[in-house]
């Protein structure tokens, strides 16, 4: 119902401003009828109404559900579908808010995008696009843009190169200058460990899988997520702490979660290999109130705090191709 209304006020919108120009070329005299209204360049009022087009370019607020201007804008769009067709500086909000220029201010709305220029302030809404790059931040559940220079917060982010920026979020992907490893390790709760991190060294989010096959079949099997960057010391030598979160998925009689810090000390064999080694601390948790810990590869030290929760301390071993 949602669509079909959206595409009968689209085609009241078309043709409103085909025989708005046809109008506008015989008389030159405007359409304002509070529902929908119809403007020159030289109009200097706020248009208020269902559908509102402005010709040339505005600097007065446009509020309606549809607001469309023609050329540049500089103010207020409020509404349910906004565009401006040329520069844009002020405000969107609304459900769906674009720009074919350059942008300078904020888009708030579902889907936010900035078409052809670039994009200098913040965009905030469930998919946030600027093709040619931004200067500012991108907060949404997905990201994208062609140059970064600021910050992507959202839970999938693209980027395809860097300036000086940041994106954070469970999945971040920049094609120029961004952070692509793989990684084979060794630690305190299983001797098979998988990750595949992404985004840039400065933040990069790690998919984990460890198997340790000499444990029961509920608690052999782990899986999670990890935050980590990257500190170069050096040519060959850097710090990687990381952050882990691990759970055997409910798998077996107990859910388990370990959460886990390694200080990583890491040494660059060739620009792609890297080999690691750390001191870890885990803190083991039990969902259950009768459950137990499941047996780990090795531990240094290894405290019961009490049924539920145990804290380790182990160690890791990984060897690492990145690209």
């Amino acid at each position: 119902m949602k669509k079909v209304f959206l595409l009968i006020s689209l085609g009241m919108v078309f043709l409103t401003h085909n025989f708005a120009q046809e109008n506008q070329q015989q008389s030159g005299t405007n359409v304002y009828s509070f529902f929908v209204n119809v403007v020159n360049e030289s109009f200097r009022f706020p248009l208020f109404g269902f559908v509102n087009i402005a010709r040339g370019s505005h600097n007065l607020p446009q509020i309606g559900f549809i607001n469309w201007n023609h050329n540049d804008f500089s103010s207020l769009q409020l509404g349910f579908v906004n565009t401006v067709g040329g520069d844009m500086t002020g405000l969107q909000w609304g459900f769906v808010n674009t720009s074919a220029g350059a942008f300078h201010g904020f888009q708030v709305g579902f889907v936010n995008t900035v078409a052809q220029g670039n994009m200098q302030g913040l965009q905030l809404g469930f998919i946030n696009t600027a093709p040619n790059g931004f200067d500012g931040a991108q907060v949404g559940f997905v990201n994208v843009a062609r140059r970064i220079n600021g910050v992507q917060f959202g839970f999938i982010n693209y980027g395809d190169s860097i300036e000086n920026g940041i994106p954070i979020g469970f999945l971040s992907y920049v094609r120029k200058g961004g952070f692509r490893a793989v990684e084979l390790s060794v630690n305190e709760l299983a001797y098979m460990n998988f990750a595949f991190k992404t985004g840039v060294e400065r933040f990069y989010t790690s998919l984990n899988v460890s198997w340790n096959p000499e444990t029961d079949w509920g608690y052999s099997l782990l899986a999670g997520i990890g935050f980590g960057t990257h500190i170069p010391i050096n040519n060959k030598f850097f710090l990687n702490p990381e952050l882990t979160t691990m759970s055997n998925m409910g798998i077996g009689n107990t859910h388990l979660q370990y959460y886990s810090f390694a200080p990583n000390f890491g040494f660059r064999i060739t620009h792609n290999f890297s080999v690691l080694i750390a001191p870890a601390i885990t803190w083991v948790h039990s969902g259950n109130t009768d459950g137990e810990v499941s047996e780990t590869f090795f531990a240094l030290y290894n405290h019961e705090i009490n049924s539920n929760n145990n804290l380790l301390i182990g160690g890791r071993l990984a060897i690492r191709f990145q690209w």
